[in-house]
């Protein structure tokens, strides 16, 4: 990823012990029922199959291949329609379409996640705007707030979205201040098959620059549109 992107992702809010998961479920249904009404009230999309959100399960290989990207070792995960590495030592956890992969030692985690958007009726800005709102409103962070971060960054070869937000949780006996980045594409850009593409990062403020370096970056290098 160019230094540019390094810095695009430079500020972003972390749940702390525990908190990934719930924020990435959070997430999902979230923007499942955003697309879902936004869909609904574009007449070209009303009662088209394809608004509706896909079932099935994300298919991964039985043995994970090994790669290396900017010198870090992944395992590579094949999902549904896109591919990315991850690191050994991290957890794996599919729901439906979307993953998520965590780090509990370090309160962090990278999701990806896929909702079906016909047309591109949902653009990525708002999808990512209606997610952090909802994430304030939420009551997970103490001193919520939205950080300045350049608009946009290229994954697997394609223009993303970018915003992001830090806030505090608390983790046994420490508020920990904490990051969130997200990113979003609509895949392919406008058809009946489109479909809103979001990667969110999540993780403490203190932890990020070797978090980027031995996880994160490597992650988001190695990200690809499989179809």
């Amino acid at each position: 990823m160019s230094r540019s992107a390094c810095s695009a992702c430079r500020r972003r809010l972390s749940l702390g012990h525990g908190y990934p998961s719930q924020l990435f479920f959070f997430l999902f249904l979230f923007l499942i029922a955003l697309v879902s009404a936004l869909g609904a009230c574009d007449g070209d999309n009303s009662g088209s199959p394809a608004a509706r959100p896909s079932a099935g399960a994300a298919s991964t290989s039985p043995t994970p291949s090994l790669m290396t990207v900017g010198g870090v070792q992944l395992l590579l995960y094949r999902g549904d329609g896109f591919s990315i590495g991850y690191p050994r030592d991290w957890r794996v956890t599919p729901a439906g379409s979307s993953v998520e992969f965590s780090h509990e030692a370090d309160n962090a985690s990278v999701s990806v996640q896929i909702v079906p958007n016909p047309n591109a009726a949902t653009a990525p800005d708002d999808a990512i705007a209606a997610s952090l709102d909802a994430i304030g409103k939420s009551g997970l962070y103490k001193n919520y707030k939205r950080v300045r971060l350049p608009s946009s960054v290229r994954v697997g070869g394609e223009i993303w979205q970018q915003q992001g937000a830090t806030g505090e949780v608390q983790i046994l006996s420490q508020r920990v201040n904490m990051e969130v980045i997200m990113l979003a594409t609509n895949h392919p850009a406008r058809s009946s098959q489109t479909r809103l593409f979001s990667i969110y990062m999540i993780l403490p403020v203190a932890r990020y620059q070797q978090l980027y370096m031995s996880a994160l970056g490597p992650m988001l290098q190695s990200f690809r549109f499989l179809r």
